[in-house]
């Protein structure tokens, strides 16, 4: 082949293989304007929210939608959908997503208790204090319930050493009303993710919900169960309701929707769509359920796709994101019709004409690349090379200049002060978030940190939004964080964001926050490895945990100049993994002894964090894999399959080992 004809091949390769974005993840829709139909609506319209007017209309939309066209690539602008995908089980689908996170603005009830109270009792370590989350420990002080779930193998990436291992099933019951020698009193058929409220405890199985009577913690009684017939994206609980996600697939009979019984079904009518065709193989249902006796109290359904979901709740609304990209046909139309002044008349009808058809995106796209490729071979070499070669420095620019609208994120907020579920109002930002934390909500002002993926010349980038909580009317914003990395972890403490980006080093960025309208990036700290969890430890350090050459990291961050972020102490753990990597739920810290417990590998280590530096205070070993610690009075409590050790901290004494059978 020619070498002008080979470099033809290429860049119409490359104008049909261009990367705009990640796919889509999730639509959460809210009311149908009244003369809302099912026809397609235009690619900018993504307030005009509705309804189906029938089944068929529902199935029509899917198939327009179906992925077809779809690849993925990582935030920092390579082909990376192989090796992030990541096998979510439902027994740790609350440990997800798996690139973590950082908690909320305001820290749980575990992470400040008072020294002068009576019982001290640390709990789940949660997103939003007044949320309970699932997890596979719960207390209240005087029983512990653990589920140590089933042998997973969980593939995420920077921990490839993680490994199955056995664990006894069924969710067990500890009496701790001594905390020094708790005993195994009970043992419940189910496992799973747990939460606890009033007397119920319940087991978020994998395909079942189950509900408990535990006033009696000895003898635990069923009293209610709901199926789980699709898969639990997230699930909170507040004052005895407990609000579910759930993604069913669209395929075969898409629609009622039952996630959780037929009582409870959702009709094709009632599920909502965005104003625009958007990538669909799912829909989602948010479901609001009484936990004394499982009674759905509302829900709503809207489209969407399988892959990264973010949901974040406050204390009165549920925050849903669906990110919308632009697909590879719709960017080449664009840049040959109206940015590229020597595409001859022909090939633009043809492109128009093209886009005119009700077809699929992957189809729109080949139909455009055969008449790119035609006009080319139809030109002499020397046109040819010089033509080529303006398409290729051209479409790189113009993706560069429309990196932010490649890939943007709706958000939908649903109140949830009341009993209903209610859809509130809608709003885009450019890029993705990374989970659940990088959005949070604080004095009325909804935060949203993002990564922009790299398009054509221009490498990816960070953004952080602020937004009327209320309304979502953008309110201000700050840009370009980490040119070339992506975000890794986010950490609002009232008015400051913690960014870590990433990609070869690891620089923190602080935002201030404290005029909405003005965020402002003030200090930035490059240092090696990263951090994917942060913590706050008091007004002037932030914890980060990460990992820097296959070593689990611990790093004490001093911010009490934000403009000058230092670095006070680190400390490499002899550890390749971390449980903390997956899940937050496996950090806890316990201000009254000045320690955080950190699972490393094969033990859970107790790291002392006070006077501006990080030091091992003793190290739990356990027959299993240590994955969560909870304390009670000057108990801690460290769980590892089927061992439970228990150390006293006024001295780092092991007080008592809790064998525990398969249930």
């Amino acid at each position: 082949m020619p070498a002008s004809m080979t470099r033809t091949v290429l860049v119409v390769g490359l104008l049909a293989g261009a990367l705009v974005g990640v796919g889509a993840t999730l639509v959460f829709l809210g009311p149908a304007p009244p003369d809302a139909t099912a026809a397609t609506p235009t690619d900018d319209d993504l307030s005009g929210l509705a309804q189906f007017e029938s089944r068929a209309a529902f199935e029509a939309y899917v198939e327009r939608g179906r992925e077809r066209d779809v690849r993925y690539v990582s935030a920092a602008g390579g082909d990376d959908g192989a090796r992030r995908q990541t096998a979510v089980r439902r027994e740790t689908a609350a440990d997800a997503p798996p690139a973590t996170s950082a908690p909320q603005a305001t820290p749980a009830p575990q992470t400040a208790p008072k020294d002068d109270e009576p019982s001290r009792v640390g709990e789940t370590n949660v997103q939003v204090a007044a949320l309970d989350e699932p997890d596979r420990v719960k207390t209240d002080g005087t029983a512990f319930y653990y589920a140590p779930g089933r042998a997973v193998r969980v593939h995420e990436p920077r921990s490839e050493d993680a490994r199955p291992h056995d664990e006894p099933g069924g969710t067990h019951v500890l009496d701790a009303s001594d905390p020094a020698d708790p005993r195994a009193i009970a043992a419940i058929d189910a496992t799973g993710q747990l939460l606890r409220t009033g007397d119920r405890l319940l087991v978020l199985e994998r395909d079942e919900l189950v509900a408990y009577n535990v006033s009696d913690p000895a003898d635990p009684a069923e009293v209610w169960s709901r199926p789980l017939a699709d898969d639990l994206v997230t699930a909170r609980e507040r004052d005895g309701t407990v609000y579910l996600v759930t993604r069913t697939p669209v395929h075969d009979s898409p629609c009622p929707i039952a996630p959780v019984g037929a009582d409870a079904a959702v009709p094709c009518t009632e599920v909502y769509r965005p104003g625009t065709q958007i990538t669909v193989d799912a829909t989602y249902t948010a479901i609001a359920l009484d936990a004394s006796d499982g009674d759905v109290v509302d829900t709503v359904s809207f489209v969407g796709t399988g892959r990264n979901t973010v949901v974040y709740m406050s204390t009165d609304a549920l925050y849903v994101t669906y990110t919308k990209t632009t697909s590879r046909a719709t960017v080449m139309a664009d840049f040959l019709t109206e940015a590229f002044d020597r595409t001859p008349p022909d090939v633009v009808a043809r492109v128009e004409e093209v886009q005119s058809y009700d077809i699929s995106p992957e189809s729109t796209r080949r139909e455009i690349t055969r008449a790119v490729r035609s006009w080319l071979e139809r030109l002499e070499d020397d046109e040819r090379h010089e033509v080529t070669q303006a398409l290729e420095a051209g479409f790189s620019t113009y993706r560069a200049d429309r990196q932010r609208d490649l890939v943007r994120t709706g958000l939908v907020r649903v109140d949830v002060a009341g009993t209903d579920l209610r859809v509130d109002e809608t709003a885009t930002v450019p890029g993705r978030p990374l989970n659940q934390f990088s959005l949070d909500q604080h004095e009325g002002t909804l935060r949203v940190a993002t990564t922009i993926p790299g398009a054509g010349a221009a490498e990816s980038v960070s953004d952080l939004y602020t937004l009327d909580a209320a309304t979502l009317e953008r309110r201000g914003q700050e840009t370009d964080m980490g040119e070339g990395q992506r975000v890794y972890a986010v950490r609002y403490v009232g008015e400051t964001a913690y960014v870590v980006t990433f990609r070869q080093v690891d620089p923190l960025h602080v935002v201030d926050l404290s005029n909405p309208a003005d965020p402002t990036e003030v200090g930035t700290l490059e240092l090696p490895g990263f951090s994917n969890y942060l913590h706050p430890i008091d007004d002037e350090h932030v914890l980060g945990i990460g990992e820097e050459d296959g070593q689990v990291k611990a790093t004490l961050f001093d911010v009490g100049d934000p403009t000058d972020p230092q670095v006070a102490d680190s400390t490499l753990l002899e550890a390749s993994w971390s449980a903390v990597s997956r899940t937050h739920h496996a950090f806890t810290i316990d201000r009254k002894h000045g320690v955080v417990f950190l699972p490393a590998g094969g033990e859970g280590r107790l790291v002392d964090y006070t006077n501006g530096s990080l030091a091992t205070e003793h190290v739990v070993r356990t027959d299993g894999p240590a994955e969560r610690a909870r304390y009670v009075g000057d108990y801690l409590y460290v769980f590892a399959g089927s061992e439970v050790a228990v150390v006293d901290e006024t001295d780092w004494s092991r007080t008592a080992t809790v064998s525990l059978d398969p249930a």
